[in-house]
């Protein structure tokens, strides 16, 4: 019937839209927020049709099938509150819905939404997460993890260099319903080649809605295992503990501002997560008290026979007593050694020698996240949503939090301070009920500190241990912290290792726009718009800017003891590694797309989808150009280095330099001789060479991904349908 009034409003906010049906008695609302609408349709001579319970989720082309008037007077209705399972109809894509029931009912351990989507045929969540987090490790279709888009009410979130990460996490009881377009979909979602998985979040509505929990996880409640039950152990410690609430409704002062309580509407909520995990338990292998002064009288191997120390000045003759002299101990050496706890653990009836230092670390990891969501009917033809989420993760402890390095001991105590906000504003402009458009802008930004405290860095200086060999770059290392080192040879070594980036600073902000234009024409749907995002992250490279010694036994090394512990006490070691310089990269990217598309009712029974995406993907660049590479064309023949070659002397392997002559220790054999060539040959910075791409990557320029698909209702009645298409998808 054509002309019929159409009424689309959200029984919980009091928000309408209107249409009328066209000539062929169809109509369409364009951009319909997710949530559960009534319909109702008015026509002179018949009865009032009203539709309950039709429930619309996110980037759904939704088709409600025939709907009958009947004859009689507007005051009467016939309402339909349910009706039967329909398969998707209308549109070509495959894709899933978990439910704003199956987000709120549906318990997962960790309460990380993503580990919902396992839901879906076509999804495998290979995540364990314990608690909240903003990473997930999903593959969708087989695509690899790092190309499904996720974003929230809109705005992306996902973080560069690790795409499988998000700058924020949101709660599990913010969530409204998850939607995953899982392939085939239209041109308008891009950005990544895989799925579109997008988050939207709860609303408030014109009554006050609340809700308070508690969860509580603890070694109570589990079963011990085989081997702790074997073994007499008690069950570990399980314990963790969550806190959430949420409270939502209408934004009003009476009598002055919404006072029918259909304007404005907010909904906050806040979980916690105040964690303590245990680490698991370390066995490691310290300096004994004599060790450190050169005595190893007693220190024995796995055999349990005594450790042999040697002298490289005598011909590697073991030192008599198997004592190194106290004058020709290192004080440097010995230093490190220092640093290191007394061994706490003697029974080698239960060790066999393989460690001497037990301990168990607790990491406080506490975890927070909270939402605020406003939503803002002006009239009724604009609609303004603005979304704030903040996620909290604070790391405390010695070992395993995110910027701990590889230290397999409580060295350093600190803090890894992870703050993730982010902020979204959608404007809907209702033009007509033909034309609709709505604008999207995000920033999310996320910094990212290590906390120090001062007891734990002074413990760790080098004038607070003795440490006094000088650096190289001593400009790298501003704090004056001690190098690193490790101990090869020795039976599960504790190490000295302090965090390439320490102490951390990191940013990751982002920004994105969206705007989409919708018209209806008679059969066809026709949308149009564009993305825009700009990424800036600004953070320290992972370098060995204090310095590392490799104190492990190597028989190719002349000097080695045998023994690691004896040649730190005596200055010796294998190599030495110190960064040049400690860059700071301040890293830049866009991605620019826009399309258009039609979906097109080409029968009551037959849909077509097709459209075209553009993007122009642009190459990640450092800002200030301080980045090289290796390009092959520049290398040149005659400045290549030369290497020392091997050589025997007198039935002595020896290494010399093919340039001098010159007759070197075989240690050297395969390094760069020195004084000829360049080492550098073919290497090019970009901010020296102008000629070479500042991403050392040129930009492609706009690449062009047609989409086709169609959706057809084999016998009209919405019960079966056949859906096929194919596309071009493209990921950074």
């Amino acid at each position: 019937m054509a002309g019929a009034e159409v009424t689309l409003q959200n029984p919980t906010t009091g928000a309408a839209r209107s249409a009328k049906s066209n000539a062929l008695g169809d109509f369409v609302f364009g951009s319909v927020t997710p949530g559960s609408y009534v319909l109702s349709i008015t026509a002179s001579g018949f009865k009032r049709l009203e539709r309950t319970n039709v429930s619309v989720s996110a980037s759904e082309t939704l088709a409600l099938g025939n709907l009958a008037l009947q004859v009689g007077q507007v005051n009467e209705s016939v309402t339909v509150s349910d009706v039967i399972a329909q398969v998707q109809t209308a549109s070509a894509e495959r894709a899933g819905t978990i439910t704003s029931k199956q987000v709120d009912s549906v318990l997962i351990r960790g309460r990380n939404v993503m580990s919902l989507l396992q839901l879906l045929p076509g999804v495998v969540d290979n995540g364990d997460n314990e608690s909240i987090a903003r990473d997930w490790n999903i593959n969708v279709n087989g695509n690899r993890r790092n190309t499904s888009s996720v974003s929230l009410d809109g705005m992306a979130l996902n973080a560069i260099g690790n795409n499988n990460n998000a700058t924020v996490s949101v709660s599990q009881d913010a969530v409204a319903e998850v939607r995953i377009l899982l392939s085939n979909y239209q041109a308008e979602f891009g950005r990544m080649s895989g799925a579109n998985i997008q988050l939207v979040t709860k609303s408030g509505t014109k009554q006050f809605h609340g809700l308070g929990s508690y969860f509580k996880r603890h070694e109570h409640f589990n079963a011990n295992n085989f081997f702790n039950n074997l073994l007499g152990q008690r069950k570990p410690r399980y314990r963790f503990n969550t806190w959430n609430y949420n409270v939502g409704g209408p934004a009003f002062i009476p009598g002055v501002f919404n006072k029918n309580r259909d304007k404005l509407f907010f909904f906050f909520s806040q979980e916690y997560w105040p964690l303590k995990v245990n680490r698991p338990l370390a066995q490691l292998t310290v300096p004994t008290a004599l060790e450190r002064c050169g005595d190893y009288t007693l220190s024995n191997d796995l055999n349990n026979r005594q450790i042999v120390v040697r002298d490289p000045n005598n011909n590697r003759n073991p030192f008599p007593g198997n004592v190194i002299p106290a004058n020709r101990v290192d004080s440097n050496g010995q230093a490190l050694l220092n640093v290191f706890p007394q061994p706490n653990f003697f029974d080698r009836t239960i060790s066999a020698g393989r460690y001497n230092y037990v301990f168990v670390g607790e990491n406080e990891t506490p975890q927070r996240t909270e939402t605020l969501k406003l939503d803002y009917n002006i009239n009724a033809n604009n609609i303004l949503t603005g979304n704030y989420t903040r996620y909290s993760d604070v790391q405390t402890g010695y070992n395993g939090i995110a910027s701990s390095g590889g230290t397999n001991w409580e060295q350093m105590r600190k803090t890894f301070d992870n703050q993730g906000r982010a902020y979204l504003i959608r404007y809907q402009r209702i033009f007509s009920p033909t034309l609709v458009n709505e604008f999207n802008w995000g920033f999310v930004g996320r910094p990212a500190n290590d906390v120090t405290y001062d007891g734990e860095v002074k413990r760790n200086l080098r004038s607070t241990v003795g440490f006094r060999t000088p650096q190289l770059n001593p400009a790298s290392n501003p704090l004056n912290v001690i190098p690193n080192a490790t101990f090869g040879g020795v039976s599960q070594p504790a190490n000295l290792m302090i965090e390439g980036r320490f102490p951390l600073r990191t940013t990751h902000d982002s920004m994105t726009a969206t705007n989409t234009v919708t018209k209806t024409l008679r059969a066809h749907t026709i949308k149009a718009g564009f993305y825009w995002d700009r990424i800036w992250r600004n953070a320290d490279n992972a370098v060995v800017f204090n310095g590392e010694y490799n104190f492990g036994t190597n028989a190719n090394n002349p000097l080695d003891t045998g023994y690691a512990y004896a040649n730190a006490a005596l200055g010796v070691f294998n190599s030495y590694t110190e960064a040049s310089a400690r860059p700071f990269a301040y890293f830049r990217l866009s991605n620019v797309e826009w399309f258009a598309q039609d979906n097109w009712k080409v029968t009551r029974r037959f849909t077509l989808d097709y459209g075209i995406r553009w993007a122009v993907v642009s190459p990640l660049y450092e800002d200030f150009n301080n980045v090289s590479g290796f390009v092959p064309e520049r290398w040149q023949a005659s400045r290549a280095p030369q290497l020392i070659e091997g050589v025997r002397v007198n039935n002595v392997r020896m290494g010399r330099n093919p340039v001098t002559g010159a007759t070197v220790p075989a240690t050297f054999i395969g390094a760069l001789a020195p004084g000829n060539g360049d080492p550098a040959n073919g290497m090019v910075v970009t901010k020296s060479d102008a000629n070479v791409p500042r991403a050392f990557l040129k930009n492609r320029g706009p690449q062009w991904g047609p989409r086709f698909g169609f959706a057809w209702d084999v016998f009209g009645n919405q019960r079966t349908a056949v859906r096929g298409g194919f596309g071009m998808f493209y990921n950074r």
